[in-house]
């Protein structure tokens, strides 16, 4: 029986991957308007005739949403109807590589536009570049512990739907600033966190969500390129002292990046990654399955972003600079 929202809302959902069907599934069941937005007019047509499937890790349904239940296009004509008829909300789920590479075309004619966005991506830059593309939107940063990852073009694999944390990002409030639009906007993201909370994730409004970010960020660079390098699940990383060793040299040297940066982290960072091992020691992460399917990967923003910061600082960061070379050569486009 679906759930009857307080408020109704109505979420242009850009990216139908792993995450993004299990956001759009389970926001459709809590009885909230979705338009997903594909990268092919194929996986479009199969989610019109099969609908969205959730499954846990023994293939058993945990949610089916029939395809009459939402619409689904291909991202193309996603500014079109945009403009024609615009959503409370935008949620960005698809990749670094593709957020920088596709989507600003899709995003352009949008910039006279006030829409409010929140992006859900690993790494950093794709913030920034938001806020050129859409200088009137308001931004807003999603950090999500929901591991899923995507078994047909229909059915994504999830054995829970994890935690959210949202917050509000502008360049003024990370200078200590703030305007009249976050107290426009706040009600959209409260009634998001809200919705969220309905579909059963653990979500929550946060001041505290550009730290995340950063701390996601350096679990990301230490765990996912040598789950990669390796093809190895996460918990695999844990079976040797040489894989320790260059997991903490890799750690180490971000976190000389961070101190000269001036980027909080947690005292007990290092531990929290192993903890993170151990908690999805069976999971591919992201990096690892977009190498078996021979697709790029996000290193350029993940590691090639902790090079980025230590070349503005005028710092040697060699092991991470080798890292994000050999994983960006696993990926060879035909020429």
């Amino acid at each position: 029986m679906n759930a009857t929202p307080e408020v109704r809302m109505k979420i242009d959902m850009i990216g139908a991957g792993s995450l993004g069907l299990l956001l759009a599934g389970s926001l459709i069941e809590a009885g909230h308007e979705i338009r997903l937005w594909c990268r092919t007019s194929e996986q479009s047509a199969e989610l019109y005739a099969k609908g969205i499937t959730v499954s846990d890790e023994k293939g058993r349904a945990r949610l089916q949403i029939a395809g009459e239940r939402f619409a689904a296009s291909p991202v193309e004509d996603f500014s079109g109807h945009y403009l024609q008829q615009s959503a409370d909300l935008i949620v960005i789920t698809v990749k670094q590589n593709v957020f920088h590479e596709q989507l600003p075309q899709y995003l352009l004619p949008l910039q006279r536009t006030a829409p409010v966005v929140v992006c859900f991506q690993n790494g950093i830059g794709h913030m920034e570049l938001l806020e050129r593309l859409l200088p009137q939107a308001d931004i807003y940063a999603a950090v999500t512990t929901a591991g899923s990852r995507r078994k047909t073009l229909t059915e994504v694999i999830s054995p829970a739907n994890g935690g959210i944390w949202v917050g509000r990002w502008l360049t003024a409030e990370l200078n200590g600033g703030a305007d009249d639009s976050a107290v426009q906007t706040a009600g959209v993201a409260i009634s998001f966190v809200h919705a969220l909370s309905a579909a059963g994730f653990a979500a929550f409004l946060s001041k505290q969500v550009v730290t995340m970010i950063y701390r996601k960020l350096l679990i990301n660079a230490v765990i996912n390129p040598l789950t990669a390098i390796w093809r190895v699940p996460n918990g695999e990383l844990l079976a040797s002292e040489q894989r320790l060793a260059v997991m903490r040299e890799l750690y180490e040297e971000a976190l000389r990046v961070y101190d000269a940066a001036g980027i909080d982290y947690e005292a007990d960072s290092w531990e929290s990654i192993l903890e993170v091992c151990r908690t999805t020691a069976g999971n591919t992460s992201s990096m690892l399955a977009d190498i078996l399917a021979a697709r790029r990967t996000e290193i350029s923003w993940i590691n090639g972003s902790i090079v980025g910061m230590a070349e503005r600082l005028n710092m040697e960061v060699p092991l991470h600079r080798w890292i994000s070379r050999l994983v960006e050569g696993m990926f060879a486009e035909e020429r």
